[in-house]
């Protein structure tokens, strides 16, 4: 690592952006997240063998919604990178994390499960790029949106046995992922482009389980063709926060110059 990073979190409380949250603190970097409920970041953190001293060190907590503007521009213009105007500066995270997702909610009669809110990825997306262009970020940053399989428009990127859960059972929030992608895939293109370069991590069905470290992870970039090469089931939260961190976060050197760039990038076991 040459240097600190900072890196701004949405959804940090969720398992994914948590454990990637935790190793970028571990390794020194300065984070701001944006979460409805401080306490219970510090209680996951601290599960997750984050000192105190760490979080004091090194991390920012801003609480609020993502649906909330100011919120969300104080989250990626932390004030420690614009001391002399706060609330208008354009001095911005280098990287951002999205790990946002609704929760699964049953209505009465209903056979199966909705969400609580259904638009929430598209929403916050669209709220996170408009608070970059409001204030125009001198250096364009990094974003990594955390999504899922079977969104692939070249084909099914997931194992058969799962068409009935993907197909029925998780279309709404899929069609919300699918949106949010869409849009950061936008905001690198023109002269009006907000981001320098994004990449879309596409899970497997997510568990609670322990990380498995690098080597049981499978993943391969989307190139014009259905990523053959990581097809499965599933693969655990800790380790797809901890992919982010070793191929996003560690291995983040800068925007290229000329920026515009991006990948979509399936992660299973």
């Amino acid at each position: 690592m040459a240097s600190n990073k900072n890196i701004a979190f949405f959804g940090a409380t969720g398992g994914c952006a948590a454990a990637c949250l935790a190793q970028s603190l571990q390794a020194g970097h300065n984070c701001t997240a944006l979460v409805r409920n401080s306490t219970k970041l510090t209680n996951i953190l601290s599960s997750l063998s984050i000192s105190p001293e760490t979080i004091s060190q090194h991390l920012t907590i801003i609480e609020g919604n993502v649906k909330d503007p100011i919120a969300v521009s104080r989250t990626l213009f932390p004030a420690s990178l614009n001391p002399s105007d706060p609330s208008n500066g354009n001095n911005s995270v280098s990287i951002i994390i999205s790990g946002l997702g609704s929760i699964p909610v049953w209505k009465k009669w209903s056979l199966l499960p909705s969400i609580e809110d259904p638009t929430l990825c598209a929403d916050g997306m669209s709220i996170i790029l408009s608070s970059l262009r409001a204030r125009k970020p001198v250096t364009k940053p990094l974003l990594v949106a955390i999504s899922t399989t079977g969104l692939s428009k070249y084909g099914r990127d997931y194992p058969l046995l799962l068409f009935p859960i993907y197909a029925w059972l998780l279309h709404v929030p899929h069609m919300d992922k699918h949106l949010m992608e869409e849009a950061v895939i936008e905001a690198v293109k023109g002269e009006e482009a907000v981001l320098g370069e994004y990449a879309v991590v596409r899970a497997s069905l997510l568990t609670s389980g322990e990380a498995l470290g690098m080597g049981k992870i499978r993943w391969q970039v989307e190139d014009g063709a259905v990523t053959k090469n990581a097809i499965g089931y599933t693969i655990s939260r800790n380790d797809v926060g901890g992919f982010i961190f070793e191929e996003m976060v560690r291995r983040f050197e800068g925007v290229k110059e000329r920026g515009g760039s991006g990948r979509i990038i399936t992660v299973t076991y």
